[in-house]
Formats: structure tokens, C-alpha cells, sequence
């Protein structure tokens, strides 16, 4: 243990390490979890390899927050886009050789005890700096590491790092830690903290508009399924002319396409006057309130789902693709109901039944917050990752 001079017990360095300062759900998870650790314990650090508004939030909160630029040819390397052609580049291997030498000195100046990854890159990058430092380090696993979610060799290649970086692991959800190939006594030692959020502590309100909101939020992305859930909610318009819809989210890592292609496609359904685009909004949880039911639409097996966490929160009934870390969320005819991915005709069923059923729906709204309010509160999880930092440290 560590003392000033004065005897009491001094905070323990963490450093965190982020790839991304997007304001998105990684980035935003690792705002809540840093702002809500006990600063008489621990002293945060956030180490962020790019610009943007994640470190205009921290330093706003008041966290100590370091930019390390990573160069482009690393930085913006797309997960998709990663195959040994792309590893094996001798540029981009002498980029990551510098820029770990660079993150290792930072870590050591600032005398960290323990360095904890919050994302893929970071992982590889941090991973290798925290073994040089002679540093604990952790990893943050939140993606399915899956060949339906990430690219064969980083499927490969994760689990053999772990073991060769000697790190430990923790992951989103149960469905994350089962994609995780590693021998039976390694898996066991990964530890399950689910993401927690912060009570937005503005009530629960209800929409008292005339027309009834359904909404979807997220980053727009095809994985997302705002494709799915234009499909849907043109089915829902057919019996319900005068419900209204909201897509909260814009763009983002080069998505931009996309974002064009689900525009075309909401003017060829014929929902333009239906539906508002919201963009990119920072006031979520303000803006859950308007809606009455709220869609996640996931194609692919999210590996948790904050926003399903958030509209319970809200004291919203939720509709949402059963994959992934979604049923550990969601309880289903509970707290809202489950769809399967990529079932269109399935997502607009469900929507209409809860249309159809304001009562339920308004019971199932009051069980998911409290459910959320039991299970996802960020004082679960901070206490959680803090419990980790305790074990790792007496080893």
C-alpha cells in the first residue's frame, strides 16, 4: 500500500485507454465508470489516442485526461478492414513500435498501478506497453470477439494475446465472455461486470403529444439496424397513420454511406413525413422521454446494449433483437419483448402488440426501471471494476 506523508492512504493510479474520443457507447461507458470511481481509492487517468469531445467531457468532469495521437495509418484502420495483409505492413508495425515505447514511458512517469483498456486497439497497444511498464493490465472486452462481429484474425488473434500479454479480462456480458476461446481455467478467471449508467433523475415522464413516438437510438450503422427498423415501422404505419417515429444518431468510423442509403430508403417506403431525423444528440436520456416505445434492431448479436438500458431507465417498454448480451437485459413479456435479428415482420408485430396493449406496455415500462435501476445502476458496476482493481493488486 501506498502513504503520504501525512499517513493516509494514497489513491492508486489508473490508466485508461481509449483508441476513440467519439461520443459513443464505449467512449460513453468509460465516462460513466471513471467519474464514478471512489476518488479516495483510485485516481483515474484517461489516456485517448485521438482528439474530440470524450476529452472535452472528462476534463469537464474533472478527470485528468492525456492525448496521445496514434497516427492515421493505425488509427483509422477500420476492424473490418484488418487481414494480414493489413497487420503484416511494416509502416503500420513501426507506427505501433513507437507509439507503444511512447505509451510505456507515460505509463511509468506516471506511476500507474494498473492499466485498464477500454477498447480493441487499446487492447493490442496497451497490452504490450502495460508488459514492457511490468504494469498490470486489464481488458475491457466489449465486442463478441466472433467471426459474425470482427474479422477472422482478430478472432485469432485475441485470445492468443491474452495469454501472451499475461492480461485479465472483463467482459460486457455472458454472451461476450462464452465468444472468448481460451482454456477452461483462464475463462474462468474473466470476470462479467455489465455496463452501468447513471439514474438521469428527471423523472419518468410520458409523452402527452397527441401522436404516440417510437423510437430507435443509436449510432447509424448497418450492424445497428436502422434498415430493419425503417422495414418495420412501415408495416406499423399501415394500421397506426397517425404514429409518429424518431431515428436519434448519426455516422460514424466512415459510416457515412450507409446513412445516405437508409435516407433513400425511408423516402421509397414512403415515411417522410412520418419520421424525424434526429442526427447526432448528446441529450439522450432527455430525449427517451418523448418516445412511448423504443426499438433496438441490432443484425448481429450486440455484445450489451446501453441504450436498452437507458430506455428503462426512462420507464420505456422496449423492443429488441434477442442476440448477443440482449437477453441479459431484457426480460422477456417483462420488461419488454424479444424479437429475432433481422425479422422485419417480426420487429413490426411487436411494436403493434404494445400499441395495441398500452397497459402492459406501461407495466413493462415500470418493471425495466426497476429492474435497471437493480442490475445496471453505474454504482454496481464502479464497485464491481473496483473490487477487480483490489484483487489484482493484492496478488
Amino acid at each position: 500500500m501506498k502513504f503520504h506523508s501525512s499517513g493516509l492512504l494514497q489513491p492508486r493510479t489508473i490508466i485508461f485507454l481509449t483508441h476513440s474520443a467519439a461520443w459513443s457507447g464505449a467512449e460513453i461507458a468509460l465516462f460513466h465508470l471513471v467519474t464514478h470511481l471512489d476518488k479516495k481509492r483510485w485516481k483515474p487517468i484517461v489516456v485517448v489516442f485521438e482528439d474530440g469531445l470524450l476529452i472535452e467531457k472528462l476534463r469537464e468532469a474533472g478527470i485528468k485526461t492525456r492525448l496521445l495521437p496514434l497516427n492515421p495509418a493505425v488509427s483509422e484502420l477500420r476492424k473490418e478492414a484488418v487481414g494480414v495483409k493489413n497487420v503484416l505492413q511494416w509502416r503500420q508495425i513501426g507506427i505501433m513500435w513507437r507509439f507503444c515505447h511512447a505509451l510505456t514511458r507515460l505509463i511509468q512517469r506516471e506511476r500507474a498501478a494498473i492499466v485498464h483498456c477500454n477498447s480493441l486497439k487499446a487492447d493490442f497497444l496497451g497490452g504490450i506497453a502495460g508488459k514492457w511498464a511490468r504494469v498490470s493490465t486489464i481488458w475491457h472486452v466489449r465486442d463478441r470477439i466472433a467471426p459474425d462481429y470482427l474479422p477472422r484474425p482478430v478472432v485469432f488473434a485475441f485470445p492468443l494475446a491474452m495469454r501472451i500479454l499475461g492480461v485479465r479480462a472483463i467482459t460486457v456480458s455472458n454472451a461476450v465472455r462464452q465468444t472468448l476461446r481460451l482454456p477452461l481455467a483462464l475463462k474462468e478467471q474473466i470476470r462479467v461486470v455489465h455496463d452501468g449508467l447513471p439514474d438521469p433523475d428527471i423523472g419518468v415522464e410520458t409523452n402527452t403529444a397527441n401522436a404516440l413516438m417510437i423510437g430507435m437510438i443509436g449510432r447509424l450503422s448497418p450492424w445497428k439496424g436502422q434498415h430493419v427498423f425503417l422495414e418495420a415501422i412501415a408495416i406499423v404505419r399501415e394500421h397506426f397513420p397517425d404514429v409518429r417515429f424518431q431515428i436519434v444518431g448519426a455516422a460514424l468510423f466512415g459510416e457515412e454511406e450507409y446513412e445516405r442509403e437508409i435516407k433513400a430508403q425511408a423516402e421509397s417506403l414512403g415515411l417522410a413525413d412520418a419520421l424525424q431525423w434526429m442526427g447526432f444528440r448528446a441529450d439522450a436520456p432527455q430525449l427517451l422521454h418523448q418516445m412511448n416505445i423504443v426499438v433496438h434492431a441490432s443484425t448481429t448479436g450486440e455484445p450489451f446494449g446501453q441504450v436498452i438500458v437507458e430506455a428503462m431507465l426512462a420507464g420505456k417498454p422496449v423492443v429488441a433483437t434477442d442476440g448477443g448480451g440482449v437477453p441479459e437485459i431484457v426480460r422477456e413479456g417483462q420488461t419488454g419483448l424479444l424479437v429475432p435479428m433481422n425479422d422485419f415482420q417480426a420487429l413490426a408485430a411487436a411494436i403493434m402488440w404494445l400499441l395495441q396493449n398500452p397497459a402492459a406496455a406501461q407495466r413493462m415500462g415500470e418493471a425495466g426501471r426497476a429492474r435497471a435501476l437493480s442490475c445496471f445502476s453505474i454504482q454496481k458496476t464502479a464497485r464491481e471494476i473496483e473490487e477487480i482493481y483490489s484483487q489484482l493488486l493484492a496478488r
